[in-house]
């Protein structure tokens, strides 16, 4: 029993053994890495080249870094190079490290091989009629890239080189009437979203909403846009302490603060003599119906509005000069699943996961999707969130 067992597990590893040989004899891969010792948050370029060796077969790659509570990956762009049995592939990533020490980057990836016979007959139907390619995966295992991660000065909220700014449209409002207060962060970093803008430790109450971020990533790292909607309300005048928000750029080495300066507020009591009714004795038996008429007026004019503003709401529309009007003109004059491709991953790749998928799986594997489906699934989307803009507005 304990010799068949162990016959068993020497043939497996004989196996594998041997496929990791064969894998190895058909390509070469080579990993760079911009910086090895970056700081917590700071932007890593990774690249990745694999170069067909064997080529006797006809080859195909499926790559992804593996989720990890360590890192956060973003791929920037992929270039392929589909010469007859001679496949290259250049993979591009962003990765920002979310802790200090040492960190491994592990990944996945899957040699896809086939013969041309099998392509053939793949494609050998019409272009609404194509057969799945036969092809046998093989899992590769490759060595994780160490990164030595430099911790953080204490009390370090944003990384990377930012700008504040701040807009209060009044100083002066009547008991709890809501003062608005609009505070913008700018600049290249890790994407600077904070929980909390404004301290809620004042004799104030604070409304917040969602923080409205716009991001643009790049080997250059990721241009930030956040823009964080606040409102403050008060029964009496109150005055806003200083707001100090920490912040280190790993470029230069360096800490800095963004400020909001202290702020005054005025706060108006009303006149208490306009809230008593002056009259003690009104007559008891008159009925006065003007004031029913107007009221039932009010509640018609309510209704006609309410319905007319969700009749609005119900018709879609594409608002001009944004950035989904442009992106939606751009997805319409391309003909090429590739340029749609390199285009979603350059604007936002969580964004368009999904349709990114389709594409790799149509261009890559054996599930084939017209063009034309694609982006009309993407312009059906770019329609919805326009309208949902225009709704915020």
């Amino acid at each position: 029993m304990k010799n068949s067992l162990g016959d068993i597990v020497i043939r497996l590893f004989i196996i594998l053994f041997s496929m990791s040989l064969v894998s190895a004899e058909d390509f070469t891969y080579k990993f760079t890495l911009d910086k090895e010792n970056p700081y917590v948050k700071e932007p890593v370029i990774m690249t990745l080249d694999l170069v067909q060796t064997n080529h006797d077969k006809v080859m195909l790659f499926k790559f992804t870094p593996r989720q990890s509570k360590d890192y956060e990956f973003h791929r920037l762009d992929i270039k392929e190079e589909d010469a007859y049995h001679a496949a290259k592939v250049h993979y591009t990533y962003l990765i920002y490290p979310l802790r200090s020490g040492d960190i491994n980057i592990t990944f996945d990836l899957i040699e896809m091989v086939t013969t041309d016979e099998k392509v053939a007959f793949s494609f050998s139907g019409d272009r609404d009629n194509v057969r799945g390619l036969n092809k046998t995966d093989i899992p590769i295992n490759l060595p994780p890239l160490k990164l030595k991660v430099k911790a953080l000065p204490k009390g370090t909220l944003l990384v990377g080189d930012f700008a504040l700014s701040h807009t209060i449209k009044k100083h002066e409002a009547k008991a709890h009437e809501p003062l608005s207060f609009t505070v913008t962060v700018k600049g290249k970093g890790y994407p600077p979203i904070l929980n909390s803008i404004i301290p809620d430790k004042g004799n104030y109450t604070i409304f917040k909403e969602k923080p409205v971020v716009k991001s643009v990533k790049s080997q250059k790292g990721t241009i930030n846009t956040v823009t964080y909607p606040i409102a403050l309300s008060a029964k009496q005048s109150f005055e806003l302490d200083p707001v100090k928000i920490k912040a280190f750029d790993p470029q230069r080495e360096k800490s800095y603060e963004l400020t909001i300066p202290g702020q005054d507020f005025a706060i108006s009591q009303p006149d208490l003599t306009t809230l008593v009714d002056q009259i003690d004795s009104p007559r008891p038996i008159h009925t006065d119906w003007s004031r029913l008429v107007t009221l039932l007026g009010y509640i018609v004019v309510f209704i006609a509005g309410f319905l007319t503003a969700k009749s609005v709401q119900w018709r879609p529309k594409m608002v001009p000069g944004t950035i989904e009007n442009d992106l939606a003109e751009k997805i319409k004059s391309i003909d090429d699943p590739k340029e749609l491709l390199a285009l979603l991953m350059a604007t936002d790749v969580k964004r368009y996961k999904a349709v990114i998928e389709k594409l790799e799986s149509s261009l890559y594997g054996k599930k084939k999707i017209s063009l034309s489906s694609i982006k009309k699934e993407l312009l059906q989307e770019n329609i919805i969130d326009a309208n949902q803009m225009e709704e915020n507005r």
